[in-house]
Order: structure tokens, then sequence, then C-alpha cells
């Protein structure tokens, strides 16, 4: 006993020695254009603005309101809020390592097993992110972990407990956060329906749990947020939905990070590959993140992160060999650290502005007119600005254009890219208006690769014109033109 309860401590050192490091590595590095722009959002209906109605955001309700707490505690303690979403999410991954550990506890696995589930799912939550920490995706994927976990435990006819329903309604939210990781989840399931030759996989409990919460939330989006669902949404899914890499660009690293999780399991656990396998389950995860990963046809990396998380955990966490040869742990290692690099990538689309800002206006009140969120986030965070925007960019007008350049739409569905287009400038012309910005950033390219006159775009409304009248532009920093109130100019 003295010794079970030694590996119990020296375990759970690990992980507070992973998750110390990571908070550490995060601190500087946390604060993203994404995450920025969704706080915004979350500040600004704490403030008491409605999402839908004086706030519009591209993603569903729950992507906004999943940082509302780190920005209320920190309205509460004066703690910065990127700090307190750093330690939520610490406190996320511990409390989906406990799940994980007691549903394998009750399922009577090893304790060295145990401790090597622990501390890699420890290492592949906290240090593989990288620049993906605290985004939708980081957080939806360890809140969808305990799920997958309890299915490979039940692959291997063992039973986890009850704690198999609070993976469940963990696994909801995850999904809510990010429908597509549904696959992550189902596809796992899929398998267990196609192997046993039942349907049963389909009713466990935790499975209920996740189904229930996904279908309560559904509910909640219809009677609460009706503007979004009914006027917003179809707009984004005309637009935005459409703006996607081709194949081409999206199918080859999946295709090679799959392909070398499944080379190096043969090495590590040849049984594995088995259907009878206790791997099945993870890698069939690893599949459902890269078919996922695929389908929503961005590229961008934190969509990346569900694939590559399990991928490598699927034969890390079935080493059933105790001498690898030297060249399978080197291989190993070097994978690891790629995938790790690939989710660190994190291309500068704007020059530094900071210094520009500052020296036009202390705290400003910042808009931006482009359909790149980077522009303005996380710079009004780090000027200690004022975010007046009702959304953070403009990129239903750049899918609208896109899609009407790029096809050939009739005249009704030409009008309704039009409206989107109209819907957009009414959006920033209330934000001239009732936000009243001293400084307004403005792109001057499409996607970042075409150039796109965004200011002309703008002043083709004769409305906004006359607002936009009340600035001059006082000076061009690379991609970036920079307007300042006359009224306040220095």
């Amino acid at each position: 006993m003295p010794g079970r309860h030694s590996g119990l401590n020296q375990r759970w050192i690990v992980v507070a020695a992973i998750l110390l490091t990571a908070l550490l590595v995060q601190i500087p590095v946390v604060l993203n254009p994404d995450l920025s722009c969704l706080l915004s959002e979350g500040e600004q209906i704490l403030d008491g603005r409605k999402l839908g109605v004086d706030v519009f955001e591209l993603n569903p309700p729950l992507s906004v309101y999943l940082y509302m707490p780190a920005a209320l505690l920190a309205r509460m303690t004066g703690i910065a809020p990127e700090i307190i979403v750093i330690i939520l999410v610490m406190i996320e991954i511990v409390g989906a390592l406990v799940m994980i550990d007691r549903a394998a506890a009750v399922a009577k696995l090893g304790a060295g097993e145990r401790s090597t589930s622990t501390c890699l799912l420890a290492f592949l939550f906290a240090v593989l992110p990288c620049a993906v920490f605290g985004q939708r995706e980081h957080i939806a994927v360890i809140a969808l972990t305990p799920f997958v976990a309890i299915t490979a435990i039940r692959w291997r006819g063992l039973s986890p407990g009850l704690v198999a329903i609070l993976a469940g309604l963990s696994a909801g939210l995850a999904i809510s956060i990010k429908p597509y990781l549904a696959l992550v989840a189902g596809l796992p399931i899929i398998l267990g329906v196609i192997r046993q030759r039942s349907l049963r996989p389909l009713f466990t409990p935790e499975a209920c749990a996740a189904a229930a919460i996904v279908i309560g939330y559904g509910a909640v989006v219809v009677i609460v947020f009706p503007a979004y669902l009914f006027t917003y949404a179809p707009m984004v899914a005309a637009t935005y939905l459409a703006m996607r890499k081709d194949l081409a660009g999206l199918l080859p690293f999946p295709i090679v990070v799959i392909t070398a999780s499944i080379a190096f399991l043969r090495q590590v656990a040849p049984q594995g590959l088995k259907m009878e396998g206790d791997a099945i389950p993870w890698l069939a995860a690893a599949i459902g993140g890269a078919v996922s990963f695929v389908l929503q046809g961005k590229g961008w990396t934190y969509t990346a992160y569900a694939f590559c998380m399990f991928a490598i955990a699927a034969p890390l966490l079935h080493v059933r060999t105790k001498t690898l040869p030297v060249s399978v742990k080197i291989g190993g290692f070097v994978g690891v650290v790629l995938i790790g690099l690939c989710l660190s990538l994190s291309r500068q689309e704007f020059p530094p502005l900071e210094r520009h800002i500052q020296a036009l206006a202390k705290h400003p009140r910042l808009l931006t007119i482009t359909d790149h969120v980077a522009l303005g986030h996380p710079l009004v965070r780090q000027i200690d600005g004022i975010w007046v925007g009702s959304s953070c960019v403009q990129l239903l007008t750049a899918g609208a254009m896109l899609v009407q350049n790029s096809s050939q739409p009739t005249r009704e569905e030409r009008a309704k890219l039009d409206s989107i287009i109209d819907f957009e400038r009414r959006q920033l012309l209330a934000d001239l208006r009732n936000g009243r910005p001293d400084v307004i950033l403005v792109d001057t390219y499409l996607q970042s690769t075409v150039p796109f006159d965004w200011l002309a775009w703008a002043n083709a409304d004769p409305e906004l014109q006359t607002e936009l009248s009340r600035y001059r532009e006082v000076e061009d920093v690379g991609r970036v033109r920079i307007l300042v109130d006359q009224s306040g100019a220095r």
C-alpha cells in the first residue's frame, strides 16, 4: 500500500510540474486574435449588449459565453482575463485527468498504465497545444477526451463506473462548442457498433448524457438566440462556410500525421491495429479529428489540434514493449516535436502597430475595417484600448464577394449576397455613430492575398462616407492605413 500511494503521489507531482511549466510558458503568449476577440465580445455582453442584436459573432453563441467567466472573474479580481483563461484551462485539464483516472481505477487498470496515461495526457493537454492553448478547440478537445478514454475502456470489455455520465456531459459541452468534434466521439462508437453488431454502444450512459447536453443546447439557442439562429446564421452559412481551401491544401498534413501514428503503433504495439486492439478507439478518434479538419476547410492550425493530439496518444498510450529500438524512440520523439512545431506556427499578418497608435491616442477607442481578425485583436488589449465594434471583422462581406467572383450566382443569389454586404455596412455605420472610435485601422487586402481597397468599399455608402469624412489618414504601416478622428488628433 505505501508503494501504491507513493506512485500515486509521484504521478500527480509530475502532472503539477507539467502544468506549472505550461503556465509559465503561456502567460506571455496565450493572447491570440480569436481568444482576444471572443473575450472582447464577452465583455460587451457583460456591459449589457445582446448577442445577435448588438454583438455579432460568426461562431455559435457558446463560443462567446465560454470566455465570459474569465471576463467576469477579471472584473471581480483585477487580474488580467488572459491569465484567468490560462488558470481555468489548467483546472479543466486537472478535472479531465481525474475523470479518466477514476474510470481507469473502477475498471481496475494497472497502476503503471494509469500513471502513463495521466502524465502523457497532461503533456498533450498542456504542452503540445503551444499557440493553440486556450482556443475553443483546445478547451473542447480536453473536455472530449474523457469520453474517448471511457469508450476505450468499454472496448476492452471493462466498466468505467458512474464517472462515465460526467464524461458524457463533458463531451456534450465539447460538441456544443465545436459541432465538428462529434466525429471524434462518434467514430469510435460507430466502430463499436460494427464490432459488436449491436446498437448498444449508441445508448451507453455517456452517449445519452452527451446527446442530452447537445439537444438541450440546441433548444437554448432556438429559444434564447432566435436572432442569431434565424437571421445571422444563414448569412454565415452562405458566405463564411463557403470560404475554404481546396483538398490539395487540406489533405497532406492529416494524412502524414495519421500515417505516422499508424506506423508508430505498428512498432510499439502491433496488436493495437487489430479490431480488438486497445488502441483502436484512440486511433478512430484521431481519424474523426482529421475528417473534421478537412470538413471545416480552413486549414487553420487550431483546427488540427484534435487529430494531432489523438494521433500521438494512440500509440504512446499503448506501448507494450519495455525495450524499443533506438530508431523508433528517436522517430517518435522527432514526430511529436514536429507536430508541436506545426501547432505553434502562426504567420504575422500585420506589422507592429502599438507604437504608432499610442502616439496618436492613449487608451483609444478602436475600430477596424478588414476581413482579418488579427488586425484589431489582440492589439486593442495590448494597448489597453476600447473595442467599439459590434463584430471583430467584416468577414461576411469578404465571403460574399468571393462567392460572387468565383461562381455564377443567379440574380436572386446575387441579391442575397448584396444584402449581406449591406448588412455589414449597416453594422459599420452603427459602430461609427455609437462607438465614436478615436482610431480606425483599414486593411488593404482581401483574405491576405488579393489587394483590395476596404476604405473605398466603406465610402461607397453615402452615410458611411459622411461619417468617415471626420477622419483623416495619418500614416500607412505596411498593408494598414491608420485613420484618426480629426477632432481628437494630436
